[in-house]
């Protein structure tokens, strides 16, 4: 791997940290350290094999779509029992009623967190797969190039899958990027370096690791 795409990893991973500590988001802010961590390790340190991170990458991936579905399921607003005593034609519900309905946005994280958008969180959500991926991806090819004697060679291996898989790669990107050009235009350009971050991440351990 070269120098400048270990550094633009890590970057991208500090990234991606730097949004989710802004969106005040448990969940995102502990998977988003987790590949920090992993980034750091595979570029410079390489104390954990890559398919360690690799399935560690998943499982994080895995429970944040596990958190994004629950966090999804609000209750539907529904009228107090004052409200329904009075019945139809009675007086229009009060600031105080209304306060008592649930909020029609889920809760991501904890109270006053300015959580993503939900495309944005299913992205990132889905991102953390394909990471595993990638990072199991680079072990292999790190593998074959120790027993090629240095020179690693998989121009041979391009298959189908392989060339789906990478267009995928470049859509997820592109959606990502998407995504954060419309949180710079609501005015939350630090939220929107998670997403900024994890259209890199992705772009440069396809492209040049």
């Amino acid at each position: 791997m070269s120098g400048l795409a270990s550094f633009l990893m890590v970057a991208s991973g500090v990234l991606c940290l730097t949004g989710a500590l802004a969106s005040k988001g448990r969940a995102t802010i502990i998977a988003a350290a987790m590949m920090v961590l992993a980034m750091v390790d595979l570029a410079y340190t390489a104390l954990v094999p890559p398919v360690i991170w690799s399935g560690a990458l998943l499982v994080v991936g895995l429970c944040l779509a596990v958190f994004l579905r629950s966090s999804s399921r609000i209750p539907s607003p529904k009228r107090t029992p004052a409200l329904v005593a009075i019945g139809v034609g009675g007086p229009s519900e009060s600031e105080a009623d209304r306060g008592l309905q649930p909020s029609a946005e889920p809760e991501w994280s904890g109270p006053g967190a300015s959580h993503p958008g939900p495309t944005a969180a299913v992205l990132s959500t889905i991102a953390y797969p394909v990471m595993a991926w990638q990072v199991l991806n680079h072990g292999a090819h790190m593998r074959g190039a120790t027993h090629a004697g240095g020179h690693g060679h998989h121009a041979g291996d391009v298959s189908l899958i392989t060339t789906f898989l990478m267009m995928a790669v470049v859509v997820l990107a592109i959606l990502l990027v998407v995504c954060a050009v419309r949180d710079i235009a609501r005015r939350r350009p630090l939220i929107s370096l998670d997403c900024w971050g994890m259209a890199a991440m992705i772009v440069v351990m396809q492209f040049l690791h």
